[in-house]
């Protein structure tokens, strides 16, 4: 009976999964200014009020920047197809003109030209790829903007969720830590890691990439190139990945400007990005991580980069999570084992060695 309730409870709440997780994890994010609120300001009275006002926070601060930021990327995709649509049009139609011409800057484009009559196949290739980025831009806008409905149903679920999660966080963490198989002192350690891990995601990589990426919109926009608005989104999810970050944004956009003859913009955004956007994050992040910072960097690598892949967004949040968990678990497994050995000098399932003890 409980297997089977707990299935059918599976699949009530499946749905939900995600923005039930994502309600979780703004909670977390907002959990200090309700300690503040309900604490030192309530004297812990009037907890629901406490509760309102921090859920007010997420609402204000996350939840309407999201749309707002899903909106403007929705609006230059559309215009970006609009524009790619355009050029593939010019392409089929205008006489005397090369792809090239059309495509790329009259610098760039006498340089890529040898290459292209030495192998004719690129320009269709160059055509496809470019009917592609068209195509894949105009049916994500569509999607974005037919999902709306959806979208703020999810809004919804996270918003009542997060109210509740925020006021009865405690009980729910009670609750789990009642039930979790361990040993009271590894309990205390795997509820720290869980924290911790949070604390240098949430904090430490989340907002130091929010930063790079406005930084890098704003050098994008100085020296003129399209669409600073979208690829300094995609500054900022990048930022969010060790080894990888800014610098396959900001890079091509360099070397871009250098061979369509704009030396000048192409050596500001370079310097720009190399001394600011890149490095920026060595100042913030300390900042924002306080004491969560014990995560190695190789496990913040394999969470984010795995979580992207399994559940998106999402992933840079739970990947971390669930693999700085694993390793603490196996670490502890490590420890009983060796422990195990220190006392009896065996290890457990080594019948010989029980044998000649036993002698």
């Amino acid at each position: 009976m409980f297997l089977a309730l707990g299935a059918l409870a599976y699949l009530v709440s499946f749905n939900l999964l995600r923005p039930l997780a994502w309600s979780a994890i703004l909670s977390f994010f907002v959990y200090p200014f309700y300690t503040l609120i309900y604490e030192k300001i309530l004297k812990k009275k009037y907890a629901n009020i406490a509760a309102s006002l921090t859920t007010a926070v997420i609402i204000v601060l996350i939840v309407v920047p999201s749309i707002f930021v899903g909106v403007t990327l929705a609006r230059e995709g559309i215009r970006i197809y609009g524009h790619l649509a355009t050029v593939l049009s010019r392409v089929n139609v205008e006489q005397g003109k090369t792809i090239m011409s059309v495509f790329f800057p009259d610098v760039l484009a006498e340089r890529i030209r040898p290459f292209l009559a030495e192998y004719p196949f690129l320009v269709n290739v160059i055509e496809q790829v470019g009917s592609w980025i068209a195509s894949t831009l105009a049916t994500l806008s569509r999607s974005f903007l037919g999902d709306t409905i959806r979208i703020l149903y999810q809004l919804i679920v996270i918003v009542v969720a997060s109210f509740f999660m925020i006021r009865d966080g405690h009980i729910i963490l009670d609750y789990v830590n009642d039930i979790v198989p361990l040993p009271l002192k590894e309990k205390e350690a795997f509820f720290n890691r869980a924290k911790q891990i949070l604390q240098a995601v949430i904090y430490g990589i989340t907002l130091t990439a929010g930063v790079q990426g406005f930084l890098g919109a704003l050098g994008w926009w100085y020296v003129g190139l399209p669409s600073p608005a979208v690829f300094g989104a995609v500054m900022a999810l990048l930022a969010m990945i060790p080894f990888i970050g800014t610098p396959l944004v900001w890079g091509p956009g360099a070397i871009y400007l250098f061979y369509s003859g704009q030396i000048k913009e192409a050596l500001i955004l370079a310097i720009w990005g190399l001394i600011v956007v890149s490095m920026v994050d060595n100042f913030i992040r300390p900042i924002f991580i306080s004491g969560g910072g014990k995560a190695h960097v190789l496990i913040i690598f394999i969470g984010v980069v795995g979580g992207l892949a399994s559940w998106g967004f999402l992933g840079l949040f739970l990947g971390p999570l669930v693999i700085s968990l694993f390793i603490f678990l196996l670490d502890s497994y490590r420890n009983i084992w060796k422990n195990y050995i220190r006392e009896y000098g065996i290890r457990p399932s080594s019948a010989v060695s029980l044998k000649k003890k036993e002698e």
